[in-house]
């Protein structure tokens, strides 16, 4: 049975591309409709399809494995189905500031990858040390070994 649903989706759902999530998910399932955000900070998603499509739809926009998007609630809405949507796609405001939201967070987002970059080749050159103090103590104790062996097998014993 087609079903049109209005959802509303409330989180880190705006400035992290979950929009154009929804797209990737509507085409996944056939579903048509629309995304866009609102003032407050939410999503609010115009979908319509079947009904076993428009579950799943819904069921993978809670984007449990995306790692900017955050999603806190979902609320759905069963409304009349229209039938007049023939494709999915999100909607955008104004094009300038959309691009300079994305542009400040992708710099954000790039800053963040830069200073985690530091700490991993840091804690990298941290267990490099510690390995290579390990192989001389290694040695020094494969030395002190070979030396009792020799003095075991030179007073003959074993």
């Amino acid at each position: 049975m087609q079903k049109r649903l209005t959802i509303l989706v409330t989180g880190r759902v705006q400035r992290v591309g979950f929009r154009g999530f929804a797209r990737l998910v509507a085409n996944r399932y056939g579903v048509f409709g629309y995304a866009e955000n609102l003032p407050d900070g939410s999503v609010r998603i115009v979908a319509e399809g079947e009904e076993e499509m428009l579950s799943r739809f819904c069921e993978d926009l809670k984007a449990e494995d995306e790692p900017l998007i955050s999603v806190e609630s979902m609320n759905i809405t069963e409304t009349e189905f229209h039938g007049d949507l023939t494709h999915f796609e999100p909607h955008f405001g104004d094009f300038q500031k959309e691009m300079f939201y994305r542009s400040e967070l992708g710099l954000e987002y790039l800053k963040e990858m830069v200073k985690l970059q530091k700490r991993s080749l840091k804690m990298q050159e941290e267990m490099v040390s510690a390995l290579r103090d390990m192989k001389k103590e290694s040695k020094k104790r494969r030395e002190v070994l070979e030396r009792v062996i020799e003095a075991i097998h030179t007073q003959g014993v074993g």
